[in-house]
């Protein structure tokens, strides 16, 4: 590694390496979480294991949750398949006061122990992918294979650093609310390539369309395209699963993010720094602090606590989108708009909006003179009003009631299927 790479990277894995007072907070609690499930998962043939990033000894410093695999005996469950999270549940109830359930493919738990939210999935023991009977029966396998290779290859602090520097530039994360690039894939391709800056390297020479198979499943990218499955192949980056090789582990990714993914790692292999790997924090006062001409429309989304964090995810998003879609339906020119969301508090929505007053009338406009019908049905349909024609087209004019953004703000005050608060 190129020594300007080594002096950066090494003074970054200061801040990516848990304390081992936080190494041993979390492994005791993980610990203490498996053997109080499994004294009573024993009687109905299942036994918990810890997966994620704290099995594979890969967390960021700061970590508040741990992934945890509630594995039932495959013989005597196989047919039982769609009824495991009932069978977890009462184990869980006996384990615990408090609990929520979840909905996913398969219904899944979350709880608090010890201040960590431990989540956890009921699966079906299986040893191979043809013997699962929902997609989260594999789950256990990925982790054991990343786990085996991050050892092999003593690659758990660039696995560290790669999440990191995702992280810090918001492409972490494959929901559909982000549709970045998640910890398993980053894993996966730092695996394959060997390392961080490989990683990086490799990143800047993709071109419109990357493909990486790092066990070799297919011999060459034409019959990777042919047995994959056709949905999972639209994505601009195609990384081929190791346990599952029809599975395209990154198919989440978004054109826009791989674009983002590809200048970024360009960027940092011409001008190293520490500064990459610091995530920006978001605040309400840092939003309000920043100097603009534009006039700031800023809003607080409360995150359904009831559902996953995709879902959750999604919801604000639309609520972000609808907010996006009236604004311009009254004719507001957004000049830039963004939002925050990091899975614990409230997210933030915010657009700024060129402060000029817009115009006492909005005018929609009809169809050219020469569409006969059109034209009969245009001013049919606009009779109350004075149908005007301009360059071959017909156009009513309306006077507007919202002109300014103070007045946005009092019809959007009016509206039921919006679920924000306004901030400013």
């Amino acid at each position: 590694m190129s020594n300007k790479y080594n002096l950066i990277l090494k003074e970054v894995s200061k801040s990516i390496i848990p304390s081992s007072n936080e190494h041993n907070k979390v492994i005791e609690a993980a610990n203490e979480v498996v053997q109080i499930i499994n004294e009573k998962a024993e009687k109905f043939k299942a036994e918990l294991v810890i997966g994620g990033s704290v099995a594979k000894g890969t967390w960021l410093p700061g970590i508040s949750d741990i992934d945890c695999f509630l594995r039932f005996d495959h013989i005597q469950y196989k047919d039982k398949s769609d009824q495991l999270p009932e069978f977890a549940e009462k184990i869980i109830k006996s384990c615990f006061k408090n609990y929520i359930k979840l909905h996913g493919s398969r219904d899944y738990f979350q709880t608090n122990y010890s201040g960590f939210d431990i989540e956890i999935i009921p699966v079906l023991k299986i040893n191979k992918p043809d013997m699962m009977k929902n997609i989260t029966d594999v789950s256990p396998l990925h982790f054991i294979w990343l786990r085996k290779r991050t050892r092999q290859l003593n690659l758990g602090n660039e696995i560290r650093i790669g999440k990191k520097f995702f992280k810090a530039n918001n492409l972490y994360g494959a929901e559909s609310f982000i549709r970045g690039i998640s910890g398993h894939v980053i894993e996966v391709l730092t695996i394959n390539y060997g390392g961080f800056v490989n990683l990086l390297k490799a990143i800047s020479k993709w071109q419109d369309r990357a493909t990486v198979d790092p066990e070799n499943k297919y011999v060459n990218e034409k019959q990777m395209m042919l047995l994959m499955n056709e949905s999972k192949t639209m994505s601009p980056l195609i990384v081929v699963d190791p346990i599952q090789p029809e599975r395209n582990a990154s198919a989440a990714l978004s054109k826009e993010k791989f674009n983002e993914l590809k200048k970024l790692a360009k960027k940092f292999l011409a001008n190293p720094s520490t500064a990459a790997f610091k995530e920006k924090t978001i605040t309400v006062d840092k939003i309000k602090s920043r100097k603009t001409k534009n006039n700031l429309l800023l809003f607080s989304a409360t995150p359904d606590k009831t559902v996953t964090i995709d879902v959750a995810g999604c919801k604000i998003l639309k609520q972000f989108e609808y907010i996006t879609e009236i604004l311009e339906k009254f004719d507001f020119k957004i000049i830039k708009k963004d939002w925050h969301w990091d899975k614990k508090n409230n997210a933030l929505l915010w657009f700024y909006i060129n402060p000029k007053k817009l115009s006492p009338e909005f005018r929609h406009r009809g169809p050219p003179t020469n569409l006969v019908q059109h034209v009969i049905a245009f001013r049919k349909e606009w009779k109350k009003y004075k149908v005007k024609q301009s360059k071959g087209k017909l156009y009513v004019d309306f006077p507007r009631k919202v002109r300014t953004t103070n007045d946005f703000l009092v019809e959007l005050k009016k509206d039921k299927d919006l679920n924000v608060k306004i901030l400013c």
